[in-house]
């Protein structure tokens, strides 16, 4: 049982890493097929045959969560730290979602 709780462990840390490496990307030029592709090759490992697309609609899904949970005036879209919150908060947001189909 630990370690699958490593080996889990180890595996989120990779997805945060892909996913903040693909958000520091400039967005036009970002590969979200690709970063969610490897997302869905380290799910596999706990029987996740998830589609790469449907896993970036559910990481959108949490970034919405974000922007709906302030109110639209106080969206600071030009502000990097603002922009790093909703990313922050949808990479938690989405890692727990995987913790919740793994366990």
């Amino acid at each position: 049982m630990l370690q699958v709780l490593i080996t889990i462990k180890k595996d989120l840390e990779s997805v945060t890493s892909i996913l903040y490496a693909t958000l520091e990307i400039t967005p036009f030029k970002r590969d979200y097929d690709s970063s969610f592709g490897e997302i869905a090759n380290i799910l596999k490992r706990y029987d996740m045959n998830e589609n790469p697309r449907n896993l970036r609609l559910r990481f959108t899904l949490f970034m919405q969560e974000f922007f709906d949970s302030i109110p639209e005036n106080q969206w600071d879209l030009k502000d990097p730290k603002f922009i790093k919150q909703s990313e922050g908060f949808a990479i938690k947001k989405f890692k727990e979602w995987i913790l919740e189909q793994v366990t």
